[in-house]
């Protein structure tokens, strides 16, 4: 991974796994309230389908990540010990 100045070095990878794990959380809690509050008007079955796809997969994502970033840090201090 390239850096435009010296003192800049790149984040470990349980870092960008973290924030990617936040940032899908974030879209997916928005995304599920966002269908709690347009749900309603549209009172149809097809509601459980749009709000499993807008929150659901964002979610599972995040989940995703924070496993992987769990992982690696358990991985990072076995091997230092």
């Amino acid at each position: 991974m390239s850096t435009t100045q010296a003192y800049q070095y790149p984040k470990p990878l349980t870092v960008i796994l973290g924030k990617r794990a936040a940032l899908f959380l974030f879209i997916g809690v928005l995304g599920f309230l966002l269908v709690k509050v347009i749900g309603p008007v549209l009172q149809t079955g097809a509601e459980y389908v749009v709000e499993a796809m807008v929150s659901g997969i964002p979610l599972l994502i995040a989940a995703g990540c924070a496993v992987s970033a769990l992982a690696l840090a358990v991985v990072h201090r076995v091997r230092r010990s």
